[in-house]
């Protein structure tokens, strides 16, 4: 099913129904009262999103996205409300949960980790904000930073700053509210330069950028394949793009796990329709986020080696990784 990626395909109407359970008994048929569920319903398409608790809190997509303005303002209080824009939305077919990613459009709050002289790479602020409307996932805010370059999209590391929400009467009011220490954030500015100057001084031969892609964002090759059937010239897609997009990073900012690391986050915030790929954008996103935070700690030990780091992963992921690690060495090296 085709994801929703308009921002008014996201802000349909929902509303709260009863719900009702149909018993038969001796060709009688009965509607019986289901007092403790509620069901939130697509009013446009009359789409049941969800079968949710009676104190269950809902929050239309709309509402999310008037919070998410005024945690932007609020996080970052030296901005205004018209300079923020909403960037992309994602959300699969059925409208169940959605992502809603807004930006700062101007280069007041660039966060420039590298001298113009060498290669100015701007990154600038964003907020995500997540809402569901099966009770799966919470209502939650979440701060991170975008590359104003190529076709780099979102960073969600585990050191975010993240306002978080259970969809619960207790929990969420009328209004919610949002407070951020300004040292805190101005502590993850700096963590981001640290992590991308030891990704920058991490060198990584192009041979391996194949098998650390494939390892960070958990992409495995199916098994049984069967030759020329339709999966396995997804998987021979899949790995040609890969294959592709690393070579082309490698040649614009050298053989490095800085290199790597826009790679992979190009991948995440656009990732292909294929059969192979089952994680959403947002997932995607998360996982090099969170790569990032580690990865530019572990590589900086002095007795780091790629070579075990890329066998631990390979192993912590599965056997199938592994066989797509090989796969990707071996079609770099002809």
């Amino acid at each position: 099913m085709p994801r929703l990626t308009n921002i008014e395909e996201v802000l349909f109407p929902v509303e709260e129904h009863p719900v009702f359970v149909s018993v038969r008994k001796e060709s009688v048929e009965r509607r019986l009262s289901v007092p403790d569920k509620k069901a939130i319903v697509n009013t446009k398409t009359n789409r049941v999103l969800g079968i949710v608790s009676r104190g269950y809190r809902l929050v239309t997509n709309h509402q999310a996205l008037d919070w998410a303005y005024q945690c932007c303002q609020t996080v970052f209080p030296e901005t205004k409300p018209g300079e923020w824009e909403v960037k992309s939305s994602d959300a699969p077919g059925t409208g169940g949960h959605c992502f809603i990613d807004i930006v700062h459009n101007s280069t007041a709050l660039d966060f420039e980790f590298v001298a113009a002289e060498n290669r100015p790479d701007a990154f600038g602020p964003f907020i995500r904000v997540t809402n569901s409307y099966n009770g799966l996932r919470a209502l939650a805010f979440d701060i991170g930073f975008f590359r104003k370059v190529c076709k780099n999209g979102m960073i969600l590391p585990e050191s975010i700053i993240r306002f978080k929400f259970t969809h619960s009467q207790k929990d969420i009011g009328k209004t919610i509210s949002f407070e951020v220490s300004q040292e805190r954030l101005s502590k993850i500015k700096t963590s981001f330069n640290d992590y991308f100057n030891a990704l920058r001084d991490c060198k990584i031969n192009r041979q391996e950028f194949d098998p650390l892609f494939y390892g960070v964002l958990k992409i495995r090759e199916p098994k049984k394949m069967k030759p020329q059937s339709p999966i396995a010239n997804d998987w021979e897609a899949l790995s040609k793009g890969i294959g592709v997009l690393c070579s082309r990073y490698s040649e614009e900012l050298g053989e490095n796990a800085y290199a790597v690391f826009n790679a992979i986050t190009e991948f995440a915030s656009h990732p292909p329709q294929n059969r192979c790929v089952h994680r959403e954008r947002h997932s995607f996103q998360r996982l090099a986020g969170n790569w990032l935070s580690k990865f530019s700690q572990e590589c900086r030990k002095p007795d780091f080696k790629l070579s075990i780091y890329l066998e631990n992963l390979i192993t912590n992921n599965g056997n199938g990784n592994k066989v797509s690690s090989k796969a990707a060495i071996r079609r770099d090296s002809n």
